[in-house]
Order: structure tokens, then sequence, then C-alpha cells
């Protein structure tokens, strides 16, 4: 019995074939996945229209890196982040640090979590800060403290008797004035 070997051109030409058939699944596949990227950084890189008005507003202050994380916040719980924020750092110009490290909080915002010496919290990131702040605000506004005049209880607690009563009177029309201007952006 003689084995007949295939002629060079035929298994040639059936290797390149096959090496075709593969290559082109391979950039198939190739081509898919760096359309889902693409699809996948778009969808996240792409401010809202309120991120891009928030942006121009607060444009130079320290909180614009914190637009992406309160925009998606509730539109009151936003609104209330932006302007306390502004009455009580001017947008993160003023803020605590601890050891010499910013501590991200921009609202005056005295909770039990990693303290600094004058009672402050001191978070680890932006992102961080807007949603403990952001929930404190949606636990007042829960009690029915909707109004800038209610939500003076951020400044001086339960009472504002002791405290100045143009200063109250000042932080409840400034944090009015901005409250109500994010609310326009919505």
């Amino acid at each position: 019995m003689k084995l007949e070997l295939p002629r060079v051109e035929d298994a040639l030409f059936v290797f390149l074939l096959v090496f075709s058939l593969f290559f082109s699944a391979f950039l198939f596949g190739v081509g898919k996945q760096m359309q889902t990227e693409e699809k996948n950084e778009r969808g996240k890189n792409l401010p809202t229209q309120f991120e891009k008005d928030m942006s121009l507003m607060v444009v130079g202050h320290p909180i614009q890196k914190m637009i992406p994380f309160i925009a998606k916040q509730d539109k009151d719980v936003a609104a209330y982040l932006v302007a306390i924020a502004k009455k009580e750092s001017n947008w993160g110009k003023y803020h605590p640090e601890k050891n010499g490290k910013e501590c991200f909080n921009y609202w005056g915002y005295r909770g039990t979590y990693n303290q600094t010496a004058s009672g402050y919290s001191c978070f680890k990131s932006p992102k961080q800060a807007v949603n403990v702040v952001g929930e404190r605000i949606r636990e007042l506004m829960e009690q029915d403290i909707t109004e800038p005049s209610e939500m003076v209880v951020w400044k001086c607690g339960q009472n504002c008797s002791a405290d100045n009563v143009y200063a109250v009177d000042k932080w409840i029309e400034d944090v009015a004035y901005y409250h109500e201007k994010v609310e326009r952006f919505f």
C-alpha cells in the first residue's frame, strides 16, 4: 500500500483557510470587546446637564471634584450639599485637615467618624464625604426639615437662641440663595 501525500498547494490552501477563519474570529472578538469598553466608558464619562451646570458654578473650588457624586444624590439633598458647602467652607476653600491631609469635609460636619482635634469628621475620599453628609441631610429631611429656615439646625443644633441673630439669619439667607440656584439646574 502506497501512502499518497497531499500536494503542497492543497496543504497550503487548507492551512491558509483555517488560519484566516481563526484570525477573522479573533478580530471579530477584539472588535466586540472594544465596542463594549467604548460604550461603557462613554456611559461613565459623559456628564449630565446637572453636572455641567454645577461644574460651571463651582469652577476653581475644591468641591468641583465632588460634583459627580453629588449629582447621584436626590435633587433636594444635592441642593443642600452644594448650598451648605458654599456657606460653611466657600465650596471647600476652608476645610479641616488631619495630620496634614485634607478631610474632604466642606460642610462643617461633626460626626463620630474619624474626628479631627476640633471635632470635625475627616473623610477618606470625596465620595465617602458626599455619601455620609448626604445621608445626614436626608435624615433631616425625613424629619420634615426641608426649608433653609429649618435646616439652620445644621449651624446651631436644635435651638439657635444662643447664637448671634444676624449670623443665623445670614446663614439661612445664604443657604436659601444657593439651594434655590441649584434646584433650577434640575
